[in-house]
């Protein structure tokens, strides 16, 4: 029955682990996009005349540190409660002072020996955590898990640093650097608790040969018989001889319990307190944070009397402190008394007297046992079935418990950003001032279109370059072309007989070969022409985009920082970018498809010429007319011969085509010239719509001219800084830092972060 509890408790956490889950997502992400945001501030307001003007802001960044903080710890609760809710076993963990029979406890549970559960009547055996699962397997076996280099420095050997700091000057980070510290002997003038900090930090550095290589080493299955020589301190006979401990983190026995019923059972065996090694309660505290279920307490009074000690009561609020009250520790702890009943050493009554006064002690639990931890049958009765029977009636209660206290922190902290991030969101309103004087924006405008509009259809006017040349033939294309013609008319013919010779041996003999250096000449010929031409081209096309982008640089007054390093050629793409960066590019069509429209505009050799010279080299394909007619090679040398007077004929082919054409560039350039200047500042007239009362004129608008209003509106910062700069750097930073809250705002607005709806 407790087998099947066991089960259903299990099965009925993964819901709400997996709600956690998104929760913990949710809040990381809004962590992360909150302090971007805050990081974006400090960096933003380095500028001590901005934070001077947001002091409201500014003033306010230091609670974000603390938002930030609280959300962190947030964020590692969620993933203690979601390790929790996600484990396959219910957890059982005991914990206590050295020498009081826990290890003795757990081999009765267990039905393991002192060869996997060392124990010993005499120091502290064993040396790091183990955890016994109840698992149907007949033989016994252990997965070892190895500390990395920087977990073993920052777990075994960081932690005596803060106690000795008057020794050392620095902390060492790496295990070479732990190597060549020099560690002072005790001396008998220093305090005990020092002598003994430096004595195991010695013996750590000592016996580093010992099990620095199984350090940062992959998890390893072990037998049975080896499980004692990476848990223990010792031999059985109490020799210190063993240290592959010191590089392990935890080992995971697997065995089958004597008591099957006990169902999916993880016992955690942490290494017994009193010792000196620094670090251990730290790791005992954070193992009950969400690796517990129910912890164990364990104390064997002497039979010579017995008293609540100091290390039990600090060991108590020690454990208290890994949930707080988030979920009390008398919800899920027991105090065992171990009764030993040895002839001579009888403690019974020691322990009742310890039970009866544990209140007195200030200490509080769900219930006491006392029981004999060497008796399998009074274990498994009055603790085991007991612990167990508690766990069914009472843990579905304590996630709840644990949950809902969790959430509640959650809420807390994600309200806190969400009213932080409004606050900051209502400090960073728009400045009147720049909206203010509208008049002066109309007059400053005004000025620039009428000398935009003028400079731009001055461009393409009576008296402008473009319209003069576009008559003229482009002379550098003619040089290019003629060069290019000449070099290839005059230099030695590309091909020799020896490499058709070659080229015969293999399929198809001399006419294969005659045909393949047709295709190689058409090509290397249409290859020459293409990157020369395509070169000039587009310095001929940058010319003709330059004498615009000149205007909109200058008469435009876009020359401002935000086009900082761009050339003349490029603007236009900036000015399409701020237009859709801005949000309104709906508001700007005729603009941005002018803009558009000579910017991609583009002139090849592919587009533009190619094609004429189709029927100038049909002498080199071997499937038109004009080649068939040279004749057929009979062998290398005749292939070369007539290769030779093709590819002449070719060439002066090519030449008679393209003489006509030495104009086109510069009409098409202008063609394309006078369009964009008709697209940006003559298709500006609408009809707009009037009441049937009006008169019948025709009444017009100028959309045109109000669409660039609309893109010197929000730059007029940049465009005239003498008259709007100041309000400008002010408006920017509102807009640069409004988007990230945006962005935050409507993450608080989801119920993502409510994992218990």
């Amino acid at each position: 029955m407790i087998q099947e509890n066991i089960q259903s408790i299990i099965r009925q956490r993964q819901p709400l682990a997996l709600r956690v889950m998104k929760a913990r997502e949710s809040l990381s992400a809004a962590l992360e996009g909150f302090e971007r945001f805050n990081f974006l501030c400090r960096e933003t307001f380095q500028d001590k005349d901005l934070a001077k003007e947001f002091n409201g802001v500014v003033s306010i960044l230091e609670e974000a540190d603390k938002i930030a903080g609280d959300a962190t710890k947030r964020l590692d609760e969620l993933k203690h409660i979601q390790k929790r809710l996600t484990r396959n076993t219910l957890n059982i963990a005991v914990i206590g002072r050295a020498r009081q029979g826990k290890s003795r406890l757990l081999q009765t549970i267990t039905g393991l020996t002192a060869d996997e559960i060392p124990d010993s009547n005499g120091g502290f055996c064993t040396g790091v955590r183990s955890d016994i699962i109840n698992e149907d397997t007949e033989m016994t076996y252990a997965i070892v898990n190895f500390l990395t280099e920087a977990k073993f420095i920052s777990e075994n050997v960081t932690p005596y640093f803060a106690e000795l700091k008057n020794f050392f000057s620095i902390v060492p980070t790496s295990l070479s650097e732990f190597k060549s510290l020099s560690i002072p002997m005790p001396e008998d003038s220093l305090d005990t608790s020092i002598n003994q900090h430096l004595k195991h930090l010695a013996d750590l550095q000592r016996n580093i040969p010992q099990y620095e290589h199984l350090l940062d080493q992959r998890p390893r299955r072990i037998k049975k018989e080896e499980i004692r020589l990476y848990v223990a301190q010792d031999d059985k006979e109490g020799n210190r001889g063993y240290y592959n401990y010191l590089a392990v983190e935890s080992v995971e026995i697997f065995c089958r319990f004597p008591n099957s019923e006990v169902g999916a059972l993880r016992l955690i065996d942490l290494p017994g307190l009193g010792d000196t090694k620094l670090g251990d309660v730290g790791r005992v505290v954070n193992a009950l944070k969400d690796q517990v279920d129910l912890v164990l307490f364990l104390t064997k009074p002497s039979n010579a009397g017995a008293g609540w000690q100091d290390i039990d009561t600090d060991l108590y609020s020690q454990a208290r402190s890994a949930l707080g009250e988030k979920l009390p520790i008398e919800r899920w702890a027991f105090w065992v008394f171990n009764h030993d009943s040895r002839t001579g050493a009888d403690n019974e009554i020691q322990c009742k007297l310890l039970r009866d006064s544990i209140s007195d002690a200030q200490i509080k639990v769900a219930q006491t046992v006392v029981v004999d931890c060497t008796h399998s049958h009074d274990v498994s009765k009055n603790l085991i079935d007991v612990a167990l029977a508690h766990l069914s009636r009472n843990i579905e209660r304590n996630d709840r418990e644990y949950a809902e206290n969790i959430q509640s922190m959650v809420n807390s902290t994600v309200q806190n950003m969400r009213a932080f991030v409004e606050n900051v969101r209502a400090l960073l309103k728009d400045d009147d001032d720049f909206d203010k004087d509208s008049d002066t924006f109309d007059v400053l405008f005004e000025d620039l279109w009428d000398a935009l509009r003028g400079e731009m259809q001055a461009c393409v006017g009576e008296d402008s370059r473009l319209r003069a040349n576009r008559k003229e033939p482009y002379m550098e294309l003619m040089k290019e072309i003629e060069q290019v013609l000449e070099e290839e008319r005059t230099n030695e013919f590309p091909l020799t007989e020896e490499e058709i010779k070659r080229a015969s041996r293999g399929e198809g003999g001399v006419l294969t070969a005659y045909q393949n250096a047709l295709h190689y000449l058409r090509t290397r010929l249409s290859g020459k022409l293409q990157i020369s031409l395509d070169r000039i081209l587009d310095d001929l096309l940058k010319k003709m985009k330059s004498e615009f982008t000149e205007i909109f640089a200058t008469t435009g007054k876009l020359n401002i920082k935000r086009f900082d390093n761009v050339s003349n050629h490029e603007l236009l793409g900036k000015m399409i970018d701020c237009i859709q960066a801005s949000g309104n590019s709906e508001t700007m069509p005729t603009i941005l498809k002018g803009l558009k429209f000579l910017d991609e505009w583009t002139m090849s050799y592919r587009s533009f010429i190619q094609h004429r010279l189709r029927g100038a080299l049909n002498v080199l394909d071997y499937d038109e007319k004009e080649c068939q007619d040279k004749g057929t090679p009979r062998n290398a040398s005749q292939a070369v011969e007539i290769l030779r007077g093709e590819y002449e004929e070719t060439i002066y082919k090519v030449k008679q085509a393209l003489d006509g054409i030495y104009t086109e560039p510069n009409e098409a350039a202008f063609a394309v010239a006078e369009e964009f200047k008709d697209i940006m500042i003559r298709s500006n007239e609408i009809r707009t719509h009037s009441d049937d009362n009006e008169k019948p004129h025709q009444k017009f608008k100028n959309d045109l001219k109000i669409q660039w209003r609309r893109f010197y509106r929000p730059i007029r910062g940049d465009v005239w800084p003498d008259e709007y700069g100041h309000s400008q750097r002010r408006r920017d930073i509102n807009t640069k830092l409004r988007a990230p809250l945006d962005s935050l705002l409507s993450m608080f607005t989801n119920s993502s972060f409510d994992f218990l709806r």
